[in-house]
């Protein structure tokens, strides 16, 4: 039962969920006697397009899926932590996107010891990640880690990790996005729906992201150990900071770099190569790094101004909309110190937020004014005479 609230958690609402939810004990019952007798299959998925922050193919699956996933990775991800590289920072808890900027930033000062000595910024990229994962290759990084493992039935896990990496979801999925917007939005290189059997790796599923982590962790460790490069590797991006004296040795690397990739069908995206001196600054995961200077770039802030434009055609009906957008960007534009854009951001707001809404001077946010919080509209519209609890 414990394992069913971790696989509700900010799905509850979902419908799969609700279904499960109705005969959890019947269904509860009948999902372990399927693990106990090895019958269990993932036999339900489902799929759909985000536009955010580019067009991007999400797999899905059913609740019964989703368990399996967290039986697994409940176990996999804490030892998993202890093999990744340092300098690996995809869907591992405390190392996100900020953090990998931060040891980026760290690597440039350290490379050009504060600024002061020539050095070089190599960014590369991978074609197709995830569509182009090899199922056998994700399935054996999962089941080494489960080896160093104590479980004591390490053979059934490796049974769910079969089960839940090879239930090729392109043979039994559901479309929740109209069919037409796959042809007009996604590449067929980049969709897991037009591979064959045994590739393509799910963006959305638990398992994936953390196989996804482990898949080219020895190549990382090769990287940074045995080639001594400072690196930032997140997902799909490596960042390499190089000096300039060693700037032809890395570049005469990257032919068995490209060899090593290939054996698990990985493949570097040519077209998204850089090389430039530090100086120049380089993109990556939405910032523009440059010497002692930190910016959004200009395409996530062009999407917050999208999002208040937006906002502000919907009026009182979407105030909670309004704060929670507003305080997400304005959290990215603190955290770069760029106040300039931040205070450009909330003068775009239409004059009549400011009837419910004040702007906190000190945290630089938006907050609600008193008779217009949530407490207080829950309490006006239920008719309720409740007390908003001391933090």
């Amino acid at each position: 039962m414990e394992l069913n609230f971790k696989t509700w958690r900010n799905k509850r609402r979902g419908g799969d969920s609700l279904a499960y939810e109705r005969h959890i004990i019947s269904n509860t019952v009948r999902g372990a006697r399927r693990r106990m007798e090895r019958t269990l299959r993932i036999e339900h998925n489902f799929a759909f397009l985000t536009p955010i922050p580019r067009w991007r193919e999400i797999m899905a699956t059913e609740f019964e899926g989703r368990k399996a996933d967290h039986e697994i990775c409940d176990l996999v991800i804490p030892l998993a932590d202890k093999i990744l590289s340092p300098y690996t920072f995809n869907n591992r808890k405390g190392m996100g996107s900020q953090a990998a900027i931060n040891k980026l930033i760290e690597h440039i000062n350290t490379v050009t010891e504060n600024y002061t000595k020539p050095a070089r910024i190599i960014k590369i990229d991978f074609k197709g990640y995830f569509p182009n994962a090899l199922w056998s290759f994700a399935e054996q990084c999962i089941c080494r880690v489960i080896d160093q493992s104590d479980h004591e039935d390490k053979p059934y896990l490796k049974w769910l990790t079969m089960i839940a990496v090879h239930c090729n979801p392109a043979a039994h999925c559901e479309l929740r996005t109209p069919r037409h917007l796959w042809h007009g939005h996604i590449d067929p290189e980049k969709s897991i729906l037009a591979k064959p059997e045994g590739v393509g790796a799910a963006i959305g599923r638990l398992i994936w992201q953390t196989s996804m982590g482990l898949y080219i962790n020895d190549i990382i460790v090769w990287l940074t150990e045995e080639c001594g490069i400072l690196l930032v590797c997140f997902v799909d991006d490596i960042v390499m900071v190089v000096p300039e004296q060693y700037h032809e040795y890395v570049l005469r690397l990257l032919p068995e770099l490209r060899r090593r990739l290939a054996e698990r069908n990985v493949h570097l995206n040519e077209r998204k190569f850089y090389d430039q001196p530090y100086e120049h600054g380089v993109e990556f995961l939405g910032s523009h790094i440059k010497p002692y200077r930190l910016h959004l770039n200009n395409i996530t802030y062009g999407r917050a101004l999208n999002r208040i434009h937006e906002l502000n055609g919907k009026r009182y009906k979407d105030i909670d909309a309004m704060v929670s957008s507003f305080n997400s960007y304005s959290g990215l534009l603190k955290s770069r110190t760029d106040y300039t854009r931040l205070i450009s951001l909330r003068d775009e707001m239409a004059p009549c937020w400011w009837k419910w809404l004040a702007w906190d001077q000190q945290r630089l946010c938006i907050i609600y004014k008193p008779q217009y919080s949530i407490h207080s509209r829950l309490n006006q519209k239920y008719h309720l005479h409740l007390k908003k609890l001391a933090a």
